[in-house]
């Protein structure tokens, strides 16, 4: 059976689409999240093993990781909705865990999902993407087989990822194939998606699953991965797949959530949350 299609264009005209994000979400009283930390193995770290480092004029990020893990970031709604696997950006070098990790995280507690994030590996080297992919499938496996045990609600379980992470996400949805299947594939600027001719082999949406496809991009991103980002909804839409596309105007790469946003960067995160809420069940 076909699902629905949509695609959606955000512009300064199309304010129709772009819903508020209710009060009650980021009310100052909200319960904070319920936050452990685990290592890829699923045993409990007392403390953060890689360190998060301030750096001039950009939001605070990782810099290099010695230990793959996973922060549970658990919602205060009951029940859950959920589980999303949230995987931060940043060229493969670093982690960007603060605006694309940990703002993100309350924002999906907040809509009444749990977040795991997982901090992968990063670094120099043609070995790294491999390494960050193996990361992946070690935290997808662990969750989907023992979510339950850390607290988290893996009925839905869905993907997350920004930049570089939304590569690792679209590698590890192609990895997972049919057999081990995301409710939600989340793409928020995606990069290196492109290929010779069109989309990446290696991270095309495998025939066969049913997952909601979320792709979001600035149109003043680099232009191939704008044109990566569209391919992918496309290939998704082509795979009977449900796919909405947005565009946002005048907007580059790498806004995340951050303090002080104004306009359509400001006004994305109310587009996940209905496109999350679409998914539930």
């Amino acid at each position: 059976m076909i699902t629905m299609q949509r695609v959606f264009w955000v512009s300064a005209s199309c304010a129709a689409l772009i819903l508020s994000i209710p009060s009650s979400l980021c009310a100052a009283g909200s319960p904070p999240d319920d936050t452990a930390r685990i290592d890829l193995e699923g045993n409990a770290l007392p403390s953060a093993p890689n360190a998060t480092m301030p750096r001039e004029g950009k939001p605070p990020a990782i810099l290099s990781v010695t230990a793959p893990n996973l922060q549970l970031h658990r919602t205060a709604v009951k029940p859950s909705k959920g589980t999303i696997l949230l995987f931060p950006g940043g060229g493969y070098h670093l982690l960007a865990i603060t605006h694309e990790g940990l703002s993100v995280a309350d924002l999906l507690n907040a809509s009444g999902y749990d977040a795991a994030i997982l901090e992968y590996s990063v670094g120099e080297g043609t070995d790294i993407r491999p390494k960050a992919l193996a990361d992946a499938i070690k935290a997808a496996d662990l969750i989907r087989n023992r979510g339950a045990e850390f607290g988290l609600t893996t009925s839905t379980l869905g993907v997350m990822g920004f930049s570089a992470g939304g590569h690792l996400a679209a590698r590890l949805v192609r990895e997972s194939g049919v057999a081990k299947p995301f409710a939600t594939i989340t793409l928020i600027y995606p990069a290196y998606l492109e290929g010779s001719g069109g989309l990446n082999p290696d991270v095309a949406p495998p025939p066969g699953i049913t997952s909601r496809v979320f792709v979001l991009i600035g149109d003043q991103d680099k232009p191939e991965w704008v044109a990566g980002a569209q391919a992918y909804v496309t290939a998704a839409q082509e795979n009977h797949q449900e796919g909405e596309f947005h565009l946002l105007p005048a907007t580059k790469h790498g806004f995340g959530i951050q303090p002080g946003q104004e306009g359509v960067v400001a006004e994305w995160p109310a587009l996940l949350v209905k496109f999350l809420a679409g998914a539930r069940g």
